[in-house]
């Protein structure tokens, strides 16, 4: 009976190890590079620790999302320099705003340019490099298009927290988008994204981007710190 019971707990055991292997092997770190409809690629580095998004265009910040510490690091490769902020500050700041924000929205409500985002599915996508998506339809006040999400690919979850608590000052549209797939439970990566502005000075122009290569494997460890050199500043 005892060596039964023995025998029990080691079995209990091996599959709570296999089970723990098993997520890590699930939490893979992946790299996403995606073209825009000018030839431009933006990169995504995905880890479980950090997140890096650079941007299609040189000329534009790159930004590192630091799970591990709750920073957001922001790089501006023009000036080599580079700010940092935690999403507590974020927080802080944001409520610190409401009033002026509420006249912003205040001002973009009367240009038409202020409203709800609304995300409904359409149902199963196209295979995009290599990985099967869900589709889903965007409405937003200035946009309409359709984003195609890998549910196979996974940022943590700490990731869409701290992006789209950001996405007043980098985000916009797309952080809203962001927090109601997430509502809608719908796990998963962007693996493309289209759409067209409705709004009067810019009617008619359309974007897109999508996946050209998803690559599994560790990331440097580097890549998510500021490049030797780069001085710090603080944030505007």
């Amino acid at each position: 009976m005892k060596r039964r019971s023995i025998a029990t707990i080691r079995t209990a055991r091996i599959a709570a190890l296999l089970l723990a292997l098993a997520g890590i092997l699930a939490a893979q770190d992946f790299t996403v590079r995606m073209k825009d409809q000018d030839g431009k690629t933006a990169i995504h580095y995905v880890s479980r620790n950090a997140v890096r998004n650079v941007a299609s265009n040189p000329i534009d910040t790159d930004v590192i999302y630091r799970l591990d510490t709750g920073k957001i690091i922001r790089l501006d490769h023009k000036t080599k320099t580079y700010n940092e902020t935690t999403l507590a500050e974020v927080r802080q700041q944001a409520e610190k705003n409401r009033g002026s924000m509420s006249e912003q929205q205040n001002v973009m409500r009367r240009l038409g340019m202020s409203g709800a985002v609304t995300v409904t599915k359409v149902g199963p996508g196209e295979t995009i490099a290599g990985y099967a998506t869900e589709r889903y339809s965007t409405k937003t006040p200035i946009t309409q298009g359709e984003v195609w999400v890998a549910p196979a690919l996974d940022a943590p979850a700490a990731y869409y927290d701290m992006s789209t608590s950001d996405a007043a000052a980098q985000l916009g549209s797309m952080g809203q988008i962001v927090k109601d797939l997430r509502a809608q439970q719908a796990k998963g990566f962007i693996l493309k994204l289209t759409g067209t502005a409705n709004m009067p000075m810019a009617k008619g122009i359309s974007f897109t981007q999508v996946a050209t290569s998803v690559e599994k494997g560790a990331i440097p460890p580097s890549t998510f710190e500021p490049p030797v050199g780069y001085r710090k500043v603080s944030p505007e």
